[in-house]
């Protein structure tokens, strides 16, 4: 969506029509917006990436943090390279 946005964007202006490429870019704003209230929430596991598409109402749960799920997949990626030995030096 992203690069036809821009695409189309940078046609118009290329053919000097800036109403017609704000159009697209307020159209794609829009679209955008409308995936983000009609698409649910997901829960996703840090750790094994499981998907929970139909998490219990009420609940709380932690906005997701990149911090914590950096560590995790550098946790696992250390976790294979020990297991299949390409991690050792010699």
């Amino acid at each position: 969506m992203v690069v036809a946005g821009v695409v189309a964007s940078t046609w118009a202006i290329a053919r000097y029509q800036p109403v017609w490429a704000m159009g697209v870019l307020l159209f794609f704003a829009l679209l955008d917006m409308l995936l983000y209230a009609w698409m649910p929430d997901v829960l996703v596991c840090y750790r094994c990436h499981a998907r929970y598409r139909d998490p219990q109402q009420g609940e709380a749960y932690p906005a997701f943090q990149l911090e914590t799920s950096e560590r995790y997949r550098q946790e696992s990626r250390r976790l294979a390279e020990a297991r299949d030995g390409s991690g050792a030096r010699s």
